[in-house]
């Protein structure tokens, strides 16, 4: 189903510390540093890990200081990130067993063990000694063949048969690190309010929305690294001045389109590895696009609101997604296909 990939070494370097292991009675907060970085719009795992520190565990506090703190630093506008200067880590789709450029697998969380395990620290209560880290710009034999996003077909383009409702094209949004976004909101700016949006929220509006869908499949999921460029202050070249984390979806949901079974298409990235982000993003974007800014009420009767507030069951409802939905995406299709407008 999938091709393997060993890590990028190069996605390490940026994270800073996300694969290393602390020693003592220290844990690794690797991906809550992530979760962190991406609520508070913000990649700097150093200072997120500061952050939760002071705030002595506390993910919104610490959120609150790393926006704080952000504000006061230069600001230094990038250019437009290009698809020649994003590697793709990993790769699935569970619309489609067969895309084109394979399905690159990497570090897989959806397929680790939810078993507890007892056996990773020695007799002296010592957790094992980190791995050692690359060199940064050191070349990495095992992914010299990672695909960059400017050579990968966009899954998005294989399916067929199915009227399919996108999004107009918008210009560039506002950054609401910077300025006050007020409604009517457009597309780009939402998304960028939500990509700052609190993790678990985003997985429980995802996770109620999934409830009331009749097809709900992941086209596609990638993880990359994307360096960033800026204008040299003297020559105007651009220059690469650092690598960043990112994690990119789309989906698709069951829509109406023209009076007949179609899709919605949704996108939705953020900062990072937190891959349940990504996902509730590319969730709420489709259900807007298909019921016109969810013209649909969500009712929170009792049980609604008791499984939105089940961390576990709405995170698992959502990461579901990522496996295989290859027969029963390909039959709606047929049906879609099929149907006449009313």
């Amino acid at each position: 189903m999938y091709a393997s990939m060993h890590e990028n070494p190069a996605l390490d370097a940026a994270r800073a510390i996300a694969r290393s292991s602390r020693r003592g009675n220290e844990v690794n907060t690797a991906m809550l540093e992530e979760q962190i970085c991406a609520e508070a719009g913000l990649w700097e795992p150093a200072a997120a890990r500061r952050a939760l520190d002071q705030s002595h565990g506390d993910p919104s506090h610490a959120v609150s200081m790393l926006r704080v703190w952000a504000a006061a630093q230069p600001h230094v506008d990038t250019l437009t990130i290009q698809s020649t200067d994003t590697v793709l880590t990993r790769r699935l789709s569970s619309a489609y067993p067969q895309i084109p450029g394979g399905q690159w697998l990497g570090f897989a969380p959806e397929l680790t063990t939810r078993q507890l395990d007892w056996t990773t620290h020695n007799d002296t209560g010592e957790a094992p000694p980190a791995p050692a880290h690359p060199t940064p710009g050191t070349p990495d034999p095992a992914t010299e063949d990672a695909p960059r996003r400017a050579d990968t077909v966009r899954v998005r383009d294989l399916i067929q048969g199915a009227p399919t409702k996108s999004a107009p094209a918008d210009g560039p949004g506002d950054d609401p690190a910077r300025s006050v976004l007020v409604a009517p909101h457009t597309r780009p700016n939402r998304l960028a309010m939500l990509a700052r949006g609190e993790t678990g929220a985003l997985v429980s509006l995802a996770a109620m929305i999934l409830g009331r869908r009749q097809e709900a499949v992941l086209v596609e999921l990638s993880v990359a690294t994307v360096s960033l460029r800026i204008p040299h202050p003297r020559s105007g070249i651009a220059v690469a001045v650092g690598e960043v984390p990112i994690t990119e979806v789309e989906v698709v949901l069951d829509a109406d389109v023209d009076g007949r079974p179609g899709l919605a298409l949704g996108w939705g990235a953020t900062l990072g590895t937190v891959e349940r982000r990504a996902i509730a993003l590319a969730l709420l974007d489709a259900a807007m696009l298909a019921d016109g800014e969810l013209a649909e009420p969500l009712l929170l009767d009792e049980q609604t609101v008791i499984a939105a507030t089940d961390g576990p069951a709405t995170i698992g409802f959502v990461e579901h997604l990522r496996l295989p939905h290859y027969a029963g995406f390909t039959a709606y299709l047929a049906q879609a296909a099929a149907k006449e407008p009313r």
